[in-house]
């Protein structure tokens, strides 16, 4: 297949997927007509409120999720928890430079593209595009070029006006994302109010997060950051603002246990990880109760290439990374016909049950008129008879 015959397939993928979302927002509307016809009374718009509480808010609310371009696995850190280290680890190449201090300064969408490409949205709705097809990077050289372009765009320590972009979208060879699920680098957690703004502001349209926790930083759980984030998501949850979120899909990475463990002879040391891993867990738990057990890492994420217990882990973390990634693929037509289909079998349970009383009705009108005309027969029999 040619580079033409690529850029044409993912031209007519991109074509269904609108359009399936233009039919389900339709079928919404064509729902909406006949709750809201004549002939479907108050009655019955009643009985389907206390079927499906707030089913106008909801479908509105739909409606306007399903026209969202992107599933969005959203990767959250505090400041210098290891981030940059471990997008370029998931990526296989080194996309960004990893700092010691807060650096990231906006939204970074990293998608999944037969040629590199750049594209900057800033903060007044002007977008431009870069084409950067003609570097390779799978080389040194052409990872560099991309690393040092990167940098005038979200790199606030190195770039001055940084922060006015709104995103920046890069297109790049990786496989594993499939269909229209993106990796969103965001802004570090507890960084200045106008970038952690940017992260808060984007959560609404995430299917899936992977928090990096830095054990270093008072076991990795700050109390009024992390837990913050994950308070926020909630909400946003319980306003019905995340229909598409699951949070058992939720990943959280432990990083930087080499700074706990200096000595591995030392067994004082290996009884701190044991105590500092028993507090990030429970600390986990008790923020996130759903979170899944296998879905908390351990890593060394610079030792990844030298430490095999480090590779071991990482690859652990890939494959559940590939596969919330699988799961993720057009969850918003998925999720959103599934709450179609429910919204569906309530207003018809409506319907058949209005029917089931004028039914039973009609067969009470009959069976007294039956009696009647016994009544009536038997009296004429009596008249007869006198």
């Amino acid at each position: 297949m040619g580079l033409s015959d690529v850029n044409l397939e993912t031209h007519f993928k991109e074509f269904d997927r609108k359009s399936m979302q233009r039919n389900v927002v339709s079928m919404f509307d064509d729902l909406l007509k006949i709750i809201e016809s004549d002939e479907y009374d108050s009655h019955l718009r009643q009985c389907l409120e206390k079927a499906s509480p707030g089913y106008l808010i909801h479908i509105a609310k739909r409606k306007k999720d399903i026209l969202k371009s992107d599933h969005g696995i959203v990767i959250a850190v505090e400041t210098s928890a290891g981030k940059s280290t471990l997008v370029n680890k998931i990526l296989g190449i080194r996309v960004f430079k990893g700092r010691n201090m807060e650096s990231t300064s906006t939204i970074c969408k990293i998608r999944n593209s037969d040629k590199v490409i750049i594209k900057t949205e800033l903060d007044n709705g002007e977008i431009d595009v870069k084409d950067m097809s003609n570097i390779d990077v799978k080389t040194k050289e052409g990872e560099k070029i991309l690393r040092e372009t990167l940098k005038n765009f979200t790199d606030m320590t190195i770039a001055k006006g940084s922060e006015k972009y709104k995103s920046v979208d890069v297109g790049l060879p990786v496989s594993f994302l499939k269909g229209n699920t993106i990796l969103v680098d965001t802004p570090g957690i507890g960084g200045s109010e106008t970038v952690s703004h940017k992260m808060k502001e984007y959560l609404p349209n995430a299917v899936s997060f992977i928090f990096v926790i830095n054990v270093a930083s008072a076991g990795g759980m700050q109390r009024d950051r992390l837990p913050e984030i994950l308070k926020s998501i909630i909400d946003l949850q319980m306003d019905d603002e995340m229909p598409c979120f699951d949070p058992r899909s939720v990943i959280f990475v432990t990083n930087k246990w080499d700074s706990i463990i200096r000595d591995p002879d030392d067994s004082s040391e290996e009884d701190e990880v044991k105590n500092t891993w028993k507090q990030v867990t429970d600390s986990i738990n008790e923020c996130w109760p759903l979170v899944r057990n296998e879905n908390i890492f351990k890593m060394n994420l610079t030792q990844v290439n030298k430490e095999e217990n480090s590779k071991l882990e990482f690859n652990k973390f890939r494959k559940v990374l590939e596969m919330v990634v699988k799961e993720n693929e057009n969850i918003r037509i998925r999720e959103h016909l599934r709450y179609l289909c429910t919204l569906l079998d309530d207003v018809c349970t409506g319907v058949r049950t209005r029917q089931e009383l004028i039914n039973r009705s009609r067969e009470e009108q009959e069976r007294k008129a039956k009696e009647h005309r016994m009544k009536i027969y038997e009296l004429n029999s009596k008249c007869e008879k006198v």
